[in-house]
Formats: C-alpha cells, structure tokens, sequence
C-alpha cells in the first residue's frame, strides 16, 4: 500500500503526519506500506518547519531530513490512498483527477505555519488522533 500525506507547503502538518504514521507503522511491524508527504504548492526544497521538528522529536520521530516537494498530477496512479489536512485539499485532488474513494479527510488539521511550540503540539496531537481513525479507514 502506498500512502500519500498532502497539505499546503509541505514544511509542517504533512511531514508530521508522515513521520508519525511511518513510526506506527514501524511499531507495529508493517513493512509494506510505503508513505511519503507532498504540498500542493510547496517551495521546492524547502527544510521542515524548526518546530515541527522540535515536536516530533519530543515523540521520539526525526522529521528533520524532510525537504519540501510539490504534489504533481503524474503521481496520481502511484499513490493507492491520500491523506488531506483539510476538505480543501481534498476537493484540489480530486479537481486534479484523484477519485473520491482514495481520499481520506480526517477531522480539520489547522495550519501550524508561524506558531508557536503549543501551536505545534496540538497540530501534532491532533493527527495523532486522527491516525486511529485512518487506520480503521484502512482496514488496520
């Protein structure tokens, strides 16, 4: 199975949640998924963002070799499920050709862009909620 995280710029909430589900993953000895984040308008090359980071370290989960990368309509066929930070994302991919039943929109993840460090906790909290809920999505 392949996982694809989407959001905005790539610097914050989809690397989070990459690294937060690629550890469950890990932890639950799954070695057949593959998962990697993508923006939809990233800057290319861009480092994850310092705090987003800083929080995932705080669970154990380096982040800190992501670079950003844009999501691009030739990957469309690659990625067997999508994970969106919002309803927005959602609706972008599937203007861009991804079909609905590959979609999967948890609950609003707010942009932690520019916030502080509790900022980015309760973002990084929050798609740890929501990892139970993908899970079950996925038949886990």
């Amino acid at each position: 199975m392949k996982i694809l995280f989407v959001c905005t710029g790539n610097t914050c909430r989809s690397p989070m949640a990459e690294g937060i589900f690629r550890s469950e993953m890990e932890q639950r000895g799954f070695e057949n998924i593959m998962c990697q984040s993508a923006g939809l308008s990233p800057v290319e090359g861009d480092p994850v963002s310092e705090n987003a980071v800083t929080v995932c370290k705080e669970i154990g989960i380096d982040i800190s070799g992501h670079t950003a990368r844009r999501f691009t309509p030739e990957e469309i066929g690659v990625w067997d499920v999508y994970f969106t930070m919002s309803k927005t994302h959602a609706y972008i991919l599937a203007q861009a050709g991804v079909p609905a039943e590959r979609i999967f929109v948890p609950g609003y993840i707010e942009d932690p862009y520019g916030g502080d460090l509790d900022t980015y906790r309760r973002v990084r909290d929050k798609l740890r909620d929501e990892m139970t809920e993908f899970h079950h999505y996925l038949g886990f």
